[in-house]
């Protein structure tokens, strides 16, 4: 239900500055309830998935790449940009395979959340997984260059402490994941 008094920014025009495979930027302009009118420029983008991959009870799997932007390497859950043509679930399912060369059975979609509520639009949806088996492919990106890195459930928070891990959207996964690390029910 929406309430328009929580809403008072009403957009009077919109247009994509510059896009790009992966994102647009964009710039709107609007009015607040007291007639003031102003401008905001933030990216846009389909949306982003992290999946968060039990080895086996006591491992998960991260991925060390170079993230450009920061101009240093980066130990994180695998993840990527959502393709519009297929679902959230698809998207998980093949940064899963192309980061690790691994596939799971069990898939649990759980949580949502904006990496930067100030600057995008973005929606990333976190999944969990096990049951994993080894099926590596080619990977489908020349630019991503992966090293799979199994990490003990016991040391990952140390390593978020330690900033060794510094991915805000790994670190949010984790958080929202902790409770599907307790065993399943018997079948």
């Amino acid at each position: 239900m929406s309430d328009e008094s929580t809403r008072p920014w009403q957009t009077t025009h919109r247009e994509t500055v510059f896009s790009n495979p992966y994102w647009s930027y964009r710039r709107e302009e609007y009015r607040l309830a007291d007639g003031k009118t102003s401008t905001y420029h933030y990216l846009h983008t389909p949306g982003s998935v992290i999946v968060v991959p039990l080895l086996d009870a006591d491992t998960l799997l991260l991925v060390r790449q170079y993230r450009y932007p920061n101009d240093r390497e980066s130990l994180e859950f695998p993840g990527g940009g959502h393709q519009p043509s297929g679902t959230f679930l698809d998207s998980a399912q093949t940064e899963l395979r192309e980061e690790t060369g691994y596939k799971a059975s069990t898939w649990q979609t759980i949580g949502q959340f904006n990496p930067c509520k100030g600057l995008t639009d973005e929606l990333c949806t976190i999944f969990f997984c096990r049951d994993l088996e080894h099926a590596p492919i080619e990977k489908l990106d020349p630019f991503e260059n992966t090293v799979v890195v199994p990490v003990s459930i016991a040391s990952l928070e140390a390593q978020i402490f330690s900033g060794e891990i510094w991915c805000g959207m790994t670190i949010a996964a984790w958080y929202l994941a902790r409770p599907w690390l307790k065993p399943r029910p018997p079948s």
